[in-house]
């Protein structure tokens, strides 16, 4: 089975997928761009093996926008028996899907979450309900993404639903560190308190890290917030944590996909408020290491993925009690067990094979 694919730019997790998929069939993909313009250089460290990478010089337009006509070319050289268009929203995009379009090729809509905005403008929900509609069939990684997808006009009996994740099977902790062993390493990076919060992501408005800085001033002297990556909004960080006194809370820079695994497997719990994320990686790789999670309802992977007061909890950003009642929850090791069983089901090769299996079906 040929395959083409055609996503933005060469992300790690997405770089690891195609590589498992490569594996069960003749894959090529084409990607639009070098990098994103607000990513850590550090974030671009796997290389396609077993798949075909075509990187070509394209137009950057911005941070995520970019036009090149390889895909195209790529389409009119070559049949393949699945083609996946991964968004809609760059020029390369855009211009791929009107291509398929006009020449009746079938073609698979891929998405990696979404998010409905009731009050977008009206030209930029127009060009959803024109490019969203029209493939043979869609892949969407959660019910809460699809619903995206159903509200600018595609039909749901179209829409098929993948496990997301960014996580091998091999790097999910075989049980629960024991809360000596949790203590034992975070000594060794000089981490202090009795109970580690970790949150991990980018330092940017939309992470909502402000607020919860704020709410951590009420909290437990002897329960330690973590905050690792960087951003635009790090500067504002160090200056509020020293106006307002929280010893308690420390930034590390950013790490590579191993040492969060790490960090999180030593953490007591991860925390999450973002404002809006389309899916949520963080989520599945925090359970992956047998830790619970407390989550905004803004991030699709949480609703997707947790079940409240099992394997972590799930909060209103416009309640704060909710907030504050989550974190004073004891986590004890049936939550940590249950965290890393969701991960098991939410795997890089579970993902790569439900994807074979349905281009097999659809093809």
């Amino acid at each position: 089975m040929k395959v083409f694919w055609l996503f933005n730019h060469p992300a790690p997790y997405k770089v690891d997928f195609f590589n498992l998929l490569g594996k069960s069939c003749e894959l090529t993909v084409c990607f639009e761009r070098h990098s994103e313009g607000d990513r850590n250089p550090s974030f671009y460290a796997e290389k396609a093996k077993n798949f075909k990478m075509l990187l070509p010089h394209s137009l950057p337009l911005g941070d995520f926008n970019n036009y090149t006509d390889l895909p195209i070319k790529e389409i009119k050289k070559n049949h393949y028996d699945v083609i996946v268009i991964n968004g809609w929203s760059t020029l390369t995009e855009m211009r791929c899907i009107s291509y398929l379009k006009k020449h009746n090729i079938p073609y698979v809509f891929a998405i990696n979450g979404g998010v409905i905005r009731e009050n977008e403008h009206s030209y930029k929900k127009s060009l959803k309900q024109k490019f969203l509609p029209g493939a043979a069939y869609y892949l969407s990684p959660d019910s809460h993404s699809s619903k995206y997808l159903v509200y600018y006009g595609v039909d749901p009996a179209l829409i098929k639903l993948y496990p997301y994740s960014t996580v091998f099977e091999n790097e999910i902790i075989s049980k629960p560190l024991a809360s000596e062993e949790r203590y034992r390493e975070r000594e060794k990076l000089g981490i202090k308190g009795n109970e580690l919060y970790i949150n991990v992501g980018s330092f940017i408005e939309r992470k909502n890290n402000m607020e919860l800085l704020r709410i951590w001033e009420s909290v437990d002297e002897d329960k330690t917030l973590l905050l690792v990556g960087g951003g635009k909004e790090k500067e504002k960080y160090i200056s509020y944590i020293k106006a307002h006194n929280l010893h308690n809370v420390f930034l590390m820079p950013f790490k590579s996909h191993q040492d969060v695994l790490h960090l999180f497997s030593i953490s007591d719990c991860s925390i999450f408020l973002t404002k809006e994320d389309i899916y949520g990686h963080v989520v599945n790789e925090c359970l992956s290491q047998g830790t619970p999670v407390i989550a905004s309802r803004s991030a699709n992977s949480a609703l997707n993925l947790i079940e409240d007061g099992k394997n972590g909890f799930l909060v209103d950003l416009d309640n704060e009690k909710s907030i504050m009642d989550a974190i004073e929850t004891e986590k004890d090791m049936d939550m940590d067990v249950y965290a890393m069983e969701t991960s098991k089901k939410n795997t890089l090769e579970i993902m790569a094979a439900r994807h074979l299996a349905i281009f097999t079906e659809g093809k």
